[in-house]
């Protein structure tokens, strides 16, 4: 599939400036004006993501987490209650965060949230098809034990939704409950690194960026 085939819409969320993503095809059935699309990471604001979907005639099918740290879930219950059938995927090791607001961090500020538990539990190179593009979910963990990159093989370019795992110059805290600086390192250098240095990583906050950028500059320091 080529990457000129994909369309994706940032959405960022005032608090923590945190990336959701919407991701859909651009090719459309005639008979059909509604595309399917999936949601990444919803966060504290997601009537910006319902407006979006509403303008752009999307149906959301899934919302894919990277991990279940609360800016990156806070928007899962409001997008589940304008669509019942959108399934909600995450790996395996983070799904407690979803109900959790100790694990989720959110009750450390005073707000805490709980949101509908996972229908799909994902492991370290599971393979699936969501709204016609294939995915592949790898467990990257150091940010958070469960956290998870979703990977497309799209052409020529290939698409990295990386969460807070890796960011242009920098890369996630590992200060949290189940961080660990070491693992973040050897989830960077095994699952980022080793990718074609053309594949374009989005990140949970900031700008995207690429594998060769990070390998050349932040990965070469260290």
């Amino acid at each position: 599939m080529k990457f000129s085939e994909f369309f994706i819409k940032p959405i960022i969320s005032t608090p923590f400036e945190e990336n959701a993503y919407v991701v859909y095809l651009t090719k459309t059935d005639k008979k059909n004006t509604t595309r399917q699309c999936f949601i990444i990471d919803p966060g504290f604001e997601p009537q910006l993501i319902l407006d979006f979907l509403k303008t752009e005639k999307l149906d959301p099918v899934a919302i894919l987490v990277t991990h279940g740290h609360a800016d990156h879930i806070a928007g899962i219950t409001t997008i589940k209650e304008s669509n019942p059938s959108c399934k909600i995927y995450i790996g395996e090791f983070d799904a407690d965060k979803l109900t959790d607001p100790q694990l989720n961090l959110s009750a450390l500020f005073g707000s805490p949230i709980s949101v509908p538990s996972a229908d799909v539990l994902l492991s370290d190179g599971d393979e699936f098809n969501i709204a016609g593009i294939d995915i592949c979910a790898a467990h990257v963990p150091g940010h958070s034990k469960g956290h998870v990159i979703y990977k497309i093989k799209a052409e020529p370019t290939p698409i990295i939704f990386a969460g807070d795992l890796i960011f242009r110059n920098s890369y996630g805290r590992t200060d949290f409950p189940d961080g660990n600086n070491s693992d973040l390192f050897n989830s960077v250098k095994t699952k980022i690194l080793t990718l074609p240095a053309d594949a374009i990583i989005y990140s949970g906050h900031g700008s995207k960026t690429t594998v060769g950028y990070e390998a050349k500059t932040t990965w070469k320091r260290l």
